[in-house]
């Protein structure tokens, strides 16, 4: 068994190592000769910042009094550099400073820690091109949304009482919702920063993609609305019907990922129940969607797929966040009112209804609102309210999309909805 001083060594060598090759590789790549250090310089820097922390009683003050000792030097550097009317950037300079950090980091973080902060720097040290058409594609009015987002959740979520108001006519309204205000904003909170990751993949990552990229991305921000537009693309094209199909199928295995993370916000333990009928769905959605590339790859050439944009508000804007929080709230009463009057059979047929437009708010409000059901009644509810969304969807490609697509869709879709069905009512 080693040491325990063993590990963070060996850890801290490893990582100046790494850290050392990936610059080299990025110097090599832009063409640059005249850099700061090699691999060998990368890696005493992290032994000198791990050894001088190391020192007994005074190891923290050797260290800063190391930096202070390295600084001048690559100040040196960097002057040379400037005077020689080189490149201004600080890459060289800011990663050396990181590299004798390490040492310090990875005897007081754990080693997960470490290996995250290394993948980051060698992956933005890598993705120069794509952070430069990333923020160059990025609108000022939107930076400005994502940070009152982050104000608003980061500041008034928590400020907001867990417990809603009982005087006055706030008191009146809250008493006959199921749900309280700080549920409504973490809903609010939790749905848009999920639909917000999949608004940046297919908006600034990808804005113009295939069709099978469409589909696959699409399902994180609705499924519904990428179906919708694929279906519309390819109405008039025959020959990408099959494909057409096949990207249409790639949105749900996205579509049941985007409901675990909604249902682990709320409801972890009834995530890990879902996770193996939506893996084993995803699984045959994405089989028959190869299956259809694969008897189109022995069709004739078909023309090439359109590039297709999924045009949508970004979920952070403020109207969005209160039409959802509207939408939320209306639903949560519809539901809290069928529960009354119908009971389990009344959710049911709830949950089957909704699947015509879109889930997530009816699929919060049964996580979060207090409508006294059991947990297997609320995990029903969901399956049921995906799977009609499956058939719903399957409906537009008939309304709006081609016939052979439509056909296709259907197939692929009935197995999984009626596994769904299936599940809803044996399992749950």
């Amino acid at each position: 068994m080693l040491p325990p001083q063993a590990i963070p060594f060996l850890l801290t060598v490893a990582i100046s190592t790494l850290i050392g090759i990936g610059l080299r590789d990025y110097y090599e790549q832009e063409g640059k000769r005249d850099t700061f250090g090699t691999v060998r310089t990368f890696i005493f820097l992290g032994l000198l910042g791990h050894m001088l922390y190391r020192i007994p009683v005074i190891g923290p003050y050797a260290f800063l009094v190391g930096m202070v000792v390295v600084g001048p030097f690559l100040l040196v550097y960097y002057n040379n550099k400037v005077s020689q009317q080189k490149s201004p950037g600080l890459i060289g300079v800011l990663i050396a400073l990181l590299t004798f950090s390490v040492g310090p980091v990875v005897i007081h973080e754990p080693h997960w820690y470490l290996v995250a902060f290394a993948i980051t720097i060698l992956f933005v040290l890598h993705s120069k091109g794509r952070i430069r058409q990333f923020t160059d594609r990025l609108e000022t009015g939107e930076v400005v949304t994502v940070c009152k987002f982050l104000a608003i959740a980061g500041v008034i979520l928590p400020l907001i009482p867990a417990v809603p108001p009982t005087d006055g006519w706030a008191g009146r309204i809250f008493t006959i919702l199921p749900v309280g205000p700080h549920q409504i904003w973490m809903a609010v909170v939790v749905t848009t920063a999920i639909s917000y990751f999949g608004y940046v993949l297919q908006t600034y990552l990808y804005p113009r993609k295939g069709l099978l990229l469409t589909g696959l991305i699409g399902g994180l921000y609705s499924s519904t609305m990428t179906v919708l537009v694929i279906a519309k693309k390819t109405r008039s094209h025959e020959d990408q019907a099959r494909e057409a199909a096949a990207a249409i199928m790639l949105s749900t295995p996205t579509m049941y990922l985007r409901i675990l993370f909604l249902v682990a916000a709320f409801m972890p333990l009834g995530a890990v129940r879902l996770l193996p009928p939506f893996l084993l769905f995803s699984l045959l959605a994405g089989a028959y969607a190869w299956w259809l590339r694969r008897g189109e790859a022995g069709a004739a050439v078909p023309e090439a797929a359109p590039d297709v944009e999924v045009k949508e508000k970004n979920p952070l804007e403020l109207n969005a966040a209160l039409l959802f929080a509207l939408m939320f709230v209306t639903v949560s009463l519809v539901t809290k009112i069928v529960l009354l009057r119908f009971q389990e059979l009344g959710l049911r047929m709830l949950s089957f209804l909704v699947g015509a437009s879109d889930i997530v708010p009816f699929i919060v409000s049964v996580l979060q609102g207090n409508l006294g059901i059991g947990a297997n009644q609320i995990l029903q509810a969901i399956v049921i309210a995906t799977a009609s969304n499956n058939v719903m969807k399957t409906a537009y490609t008939f309304a709006f999309g081609h016939r052979q697509t439509a056909r296709l869709t259907a197939m692929g879709m009935a197995g999984i909805v009626l596994l769904s069905f299936l599940y809803a009512a044996l399992a749950l």
